[in-house]
């Protein structure tokens, strides 16, 4: 009985000293190290009704519309959220955010969410 124990052990343990050594899958020369980039990614930009790109840069309500004299778009910008449920889920909210001058905001956000989740 203690031999077929001993064996079921052997069987069942890990053995690290049997398995092979590490395999190489490419040579050294084709290894380097990723270099960081320095150079942040462009914005993206959007077509205007004329047709010609029209630049976007980083406000304090997200991207935001360059004006021609340099100064960002200062028009209000906002979401509405809706969502619907099947025997008793409901929601409905919004958010709008109004940049004031070129370096701060205002945001408002409203939400209304019911359950009934015991009706069955």
């Amino acid at each position: 009985m203690r031999a077929l124990t001993l064996a079921a052990l052997l069987l069942t343990c890990a053995a690290p000293a049997w398995a092979d050594g590490p395999i190489a899958t490419t040579s050294s020369a084709q290894v380097s190290a990723p270099q960081p980039s320095t150079v942040p990614p462009p914005l993206p930009s959007n077509q205007n009704i004329r047709g010609g790109p029209q630049p976007v840069a980083m406000g304090p309500c997200g991207l935001e519309k360059v004006k021609p004299n340099g100064e960002l778009e200062t028009a209000p910008h906002g979401e509405v959220d809706a969502g619907i449920g099947n025997h008793g889920y409901r929601e409905i909210g919004g958010t709008i955010c109004q940049p004031i001058g070129q370096n701060g905001a205002v945001s408002l956000s409203i939400d209304e969410t019911q359950g009934n989740w015991g009706r069955r």
